[in-house]
């Protein structure tokens, strides 16, 4: 099954940053905007993995912790790999970032401990709520203030992706709650 980890947040977050796609739509062309249910912060992404490997996943994240609760907010609008050449549009986030690094490497420690390899690249917590189908310039311009309140990130989630037409969808396989146990 095709699946990865995140971190879950909060529905009106998703309709906020569903809002503001809207309305860079008018100005930015081009771009398949993800639909809230699929906005998260990606942990990991670990591709095809057994049932098998996805409940020794859930185990040790069942065991890890307790990690804390994490109160974030929102940044800005970027994109990767930058904006003169983007192909995915994020929301970045400012408050919060240094507890979900935190959590972050004691997951990628024990996943090491699994016999994964150590991801190369580094982590930057994101939303990742547009792909751009060619990429072209990601202007200041067409770029509003993000202006979310503070939001609370309470759960990590190994989700199942199942690709569809209308894009994937995602099933909750396992729920680690944050401040607490499972």
């Amino acid at each position: 099954m095709r699946s990865f980890l995140a971190f879950e947040i909060p529905p009106e977050v998703k309709a906020y940053l569903s809002q503001v796609s809207k309305a860079m739509a008018k100005n930015v062309p081009g771009v398949r905007w993800v639909r809230p249910e699929g906005q998260h912060i990606t942990i990991r992404f670990f591709g095809e993995i057994s049932e098998a490997r996805a409940r020794e996943i859930s185990e040790v994240l069942g065991a890890a912790g307790p990690y804390p609760g994490v109160e974030a907010t929102l940044k800005g609008i970027g994109a990767f790999p930058d904006r003169r050449r983007p192909r995915v549009i994020v929301a970045t986030l400012d408050e919060g970032v240094d507890i979900i690094r935190s959590i972050y490497h004691d997951i990628e420690n024990r996943l090491t401990a699994l016999g994964y390899e150590r991801e190369k690249r580094g982590f930057t917590p994101h939303i990742t709520f547009g792909r751009m189908k060619m990429p072209a310039p990601l202007l200041e311009r067409d770029t509003p203030p993000l202006e979310c309140p503070r939001f609370a990130i309470e759960r990590i989630i190994l989700y199942k992706s199942i690709l569809g037409r209308e894009g994937a969808t995602y099933e909750a396989l396992f729920e680690k709650k944050l401040g607490g146990t499972t």
